[in-house]
């Protein structure tokens, strides 16, 4: 009998502590990266500053998804997809997930409030400007369609209900 009680406590307790291990990881990894954890929106991102003038993005290009930061003042992180044409470097809203209306988006509603944001590639961040490109234009073509390269989008999976928004990050100067 006491061999079945010693056992049956011990199975109680062990639930108990699985959790708060998880609990405690879970917690760690917030504090740690800071950043978003996949759809999870997250806060500052952490890293070196790059270069303000940069003029060359091909060191990015193994990088599959940046982290974009929005509100300077209580800094809200997303992951994020981008392409570089040249010296400019381009992020839109979403392409395949989620909301087909950009201005449903927290972190689109951010830039629209406060245009200065920050994008992390690999582990560098850089502090930029985001402008939004005109839609219909020579630019917003050429960087919907590097973007849809990048990304392997093939025409037939676009949504048509879908309304995308293209984001310039620009260099900032505050």
């Amino acid at each position: 009998m006491a061999v079945s009680a010693r056992l049956d406590s011990e199975s109680l307790r062990r639930p108990v502590g699985l959790r708060v291990a998880r609990l405690v990881a879970l917690a760690a990894l917030s504090l740690v990266g800071c950043g978003p954890l996949g759809p999870i929106p997250g806060g500052a991102l952490s890293g070196p500053l790059g270069a303000t003038d940069v003029q060359d993005w091909s060191f990015a290009a193994d990088v599959e998804n940046a982290q974009l930061e929005t509100r300077p003042g209580d800094p809200h992180s997303v992951n994020t997809w981008f392409a570089a044409l040249g010296p400019d470097l381009y992020v839109p809203t979403s392409m395949i997930l989620g909301s087909n209306t950009p201005t449903e988006r927290s972190w689109v509603k951010h830039v629209l409030d406060d245009d200065r944001v920050r994008i992390r590639l690999g582990g560098t961040v850089f502090e930029r400007r985001a402008v939004r490109v005109s839609d219909g234009s020579d630019e917003y073509r050429a960087a919907r369609v590097a973007l849809e390269a990048r990304y392997d989008i093939a025409p037939e999976d676009r949504d048509p209900e879908r309304e995308i928004w293209i984001f310039r990050l620009d260099p900032r100067t505050d």
